[in-house]
């Protein structure tokens, strides 16, 4: 393995298994978004009482309920003291099968790119959101394992013209299993189609076999995820997403201030609940880097931090600059090179990565815009964490394009970095007992 991958990101992936095992021991189950109603819908299949009707998440796909239901069963066999400890285990072992799974598409999309590689890595192990995320009762973890299980399969499918029926049902099982378990795969979905459709119409000479691969994962997702979205649309309206809307016109629910508005002072002085409702730009930093709902390095039930977190807040959204230029960075120049004709023909792959983040930018709008709430709790990083491989992978290749260009920008860049690492460490950390700052 060491081999395969290098030491660095060997180590890497050492501490996220010591991060996903602290946290995995002493979160606790009822503490993140929503664990309540997470809970109840597990606990309502292990019952025998089916899925809720009409309350809690009764919108979600089961796939995570139905495993959190077994987890419960067996740790009360074998008389865990907090049963949820089982699929707080399982969503950490996910986490560090997605990160294998982020090197391995790193490894497709840009060959021989080591540095890219290890950057990718170190921003998905340190840039807080997808620990914090694996930490919590929550189903968005198995999504992401299974949308980056899918963006892996789409690769070696692409790169070596693997285009098999048994891929291409490899492909659509993977693409069908993210949305048993989270609506927001979907993304995912729409942009492994949409890639599929591209390098059929840009090489020709794998026209045809793309084009049956494309069908036959399209009818594999469908006969994994349809028997739910059946079910969905015989008891609701809406098959994927059943919550009632505003009568309002879409784009009458939300004032421009929620579109344009950046609230820095906020951002950087106050990155806690109440200070940024419904903005969405900002929201989105200050959870994605922070704390802002106050589940992870705060309790909200306390209404604000303590002196000593908020000082470690704000100073996190300071050094969270330099990683979110380069990934935006990284990100429209990725996107920009992967749309050229040359390397639509030659490198189609990459099209995979520099669409999902447009894709969750697009989809999370309409979402937020969909179902506007005065307290701004639709505005949740969390609900872009299967676009977390990509975005880590346009923040390597941010990186690696920026040292290629200015090579005496490393240590600097590593100091910048390195000090950015070291604060998501600490707030990757349940009761972390690292004063860093």
């Amino acid at each position: 393995m060491i081999k395969r991958y290098g030491r660095a990101p060997i180590a890497i992936l050492a501490l996220l298994v010591a991060i996903a095992a602290w946290n995995t021991l002493r979160y606790p189950p009822g503490l993140g978004y929503d664990a309540i109603d997470h809970i109840a819908y597990a606990e309502s299949i292990l019952h025998g009482h089916g899925f809720p009707d009409g309350v809690g998440e009764y919108y979600t796909p089961p796939g995570f309920y139905a495993v959190t239901a077994t987890a419960i069963w067996l740790g009360e066999q074998i008389g865990l003291g907090q049963p949820l400890r089982l699929i707080q285990l399982i969503n950490a072992i996910l986490l560090v099968a997605t990160a294998v799974l982020l090197l391995e598409l790193a490894r497709l999309v840009f060959p021989d790119r080591r540095r890219l590689h290890v950057a990718a890595l170190g921003l998905f192990v340190l840039g807080v959101l997808a620990p914090r995320s694996a930490a919590m009762v929550h189903p968005e973890p198995m999504s992401l394992f299974f949308t980056t299980l899918a963006l892996v399969l789409a690769a070696q499918m692409i790169v070596r013209r693997a285009w098999t029926v048994a891929m291409a049902i490899a492909l659509g099982t993977a693409l069908g299993a993210a949305q048993l378990v989270r609506a927001f795969s979907l993304w995912t979905f729409g942009v492994v189609v949409l890639v599929l459709v591209v390098v059929a119409v840009a090489q020709r000479d794998e026209r045809r076999r793309a084009l049956i691969a494309l069908i036959v994962t399209v009818l594999a997702t469908g006969v994994v995820a349809g028997p739910w979205y059946a079910y969905q649309s015989h008891r609701y309206v809406n098959p994927v997403f059943d919550r009632p809307q505003v009568q309002v016109p879409l784009l009458h629910r939300r004032p421009a201030a929620f579109y344009v508005d950046p609230e820095l002072r906020a951002v950087f002085g106050t990155p806690y609940k109440t200070s940024l409702n419904n903005r969405f730009v900002p929201q989105l930093y200050v959870d994605g880097w922070g704390d802002y709902y106050g589940v992870f390095v705060w309790n909200n039930g306390d209404l604000q931090p303590g002196a000593s977190t908020k000082r470690e807040l704000r100073v996190q959204m300071w050094l969270a600059i330099v990683p979110t230029l380069l990934l935006a960075g990284g990100w429209l120049a990725l996107l920009a090179r992967s749309l050229s004709p040359r390397r639509l023909r030659s490198a189609p792959e990459r099209l995979l990565v520099g669409l999902l983040p447009l894709a969750g930018i697009v989809g999370m709008l309409y979402f937020t815009v969909s179902y506007p709430t005065p307290d701004g709790d639709v505005v949740k990083a969390t609900y872009m964490l299967t676009t977390v491989p990509a975005w880590a992978l346009c923040f390597g290749y941010g990186v690696d394009s920026l040292l290629a260009r200015w090579p005496r920008l490393l240590i600097p860049l590593c100091i910048l970095l390195g000090l950015a690492g070291l604060s998501g460490l600490r707030l990757a950390l349940y009761g972390s007992p690292l004063g860093i700052f």
